[in-house]
């Protein structure tokens, strides 16, 4: 009784999702950084993630050092987005090592969150050196972005604008630099292309676990229409949310909405579903 209630309760307060007063993501973006920077968010970390584990290390240690390895930045409005989802996602990618099938991180950038995933793997297996793990990038930078993926902006007239956020084609990344990150982990495929035409240079095999951190709407839907038909049984989609990724979320909607699958929505937009092991969304 009490979860029907929550679920209840739950479903009343996202009915009005895309309504209400308008979220300007640059505004809240430059207010967190303000804010988050006086309050010492090592200490909330600390006090957060203080039993975390991967292992025999502690999460928060394991994830600070692959994101100083890669050269990663997080700020004070990201951070604990970045240590949350990432502790998420770990959680379902230990979950489904039985599950057969390949890993992949789609939207690699620096190798950060892969890296943390090899960890994770060979935390449970000591002989992990990469195999079946795949980072799929363009390592070009990001694509133009769509009508779908505009966010707001308040002009200095205060007047309401919709305006690209993320610029094409910038990067700090490439294959060869990546692959230097993961030295302890030699055998993983890392895949340069643009998304969907990088998908066939992919193996045809089974998926169990895909993470997508793609920003834009259309890389976001292609990535789930080729790996949701691909996952195994019992696998797992997550994909990263964000006040500045609009379209992905849309995408996201779209395809579950069109495939009729059910989803969990995590406390900082991360989107999560699991395939069932048998039934009419098994294939």
């Amino acid at each position: 009784m009490l979860l029907k209630r929550l679920l209840a309760a739950t479903k009343s307060a996202f009915s009005g999702r895309g309504g209400g007063s308008v979220e300007y993501p640059l505004e809240t973006e430059n207010k967190l950084n303000r804010i988050h920077a006086r309050a010492q968010p090592e200490r909330h970390l600390g006090i957060l993630y203080r039993d975390a584990r991967v292992g025999s290390e502690k999460f928060a240690d394991l994830y600070l050092r692959c994101l100083q390895k890669t050269g990663t930045a997080v700020t004070p409005f990201n951070i604990f987005q970045r240590f949350q989802t990432r502790l998420d996602l770990v959680q379902y990618f230990l979950a489904t090592l039985e599950v057969p099938g390949a890993r992949a991180e789609v939207g690699a950038y620096r190798g950060a969150t892969a890296l943390l995933l090899a960890h994770a793997w060979r935390s449970c297996r000591s002989d992990f050196r990469g195999r079946d793990l795949y980072l799929i990038d363009s390592f070009a930078g990001t694509s133009a972005s769509g009508e779908h993926d505009l966010i707001p902006v308040r002009g200095s007239d205060g007047a309401m604008r919709m305006e690209p956020f993320f610029p094409v084609g910038k990067t700090d990344t490439s294959p060869e630099l990546v692959r230097g990150f993961f030295s302890d982990f030699p055998e993983v495929a890392i895949c340069a292309g643009w998304i969907p035409q990088v998908f066939a240079t992919l193996p045809e095999r089974d998926w169990a676990l895909v993470h997508l951190d793609l920003t834009l709407h259309e890389p976001t839907l292609a990535a789930l229409e080729y790996f949701y038909p691909r996952l195994s049984q019992g696998g797992a989609i997550l994909c990263d949310g964000s006040i500045f990724c609009p379209g992905a979320a849309k995408a996201w909607d779209a395809f579950c909405e069109t495939h009729d699958l059910a989803y969990v929505t995590l406390s900082h937009r991360e989107t999560v579903l699991l395939k069932p092991p048998s039934g009419p969304h098994a294939a």
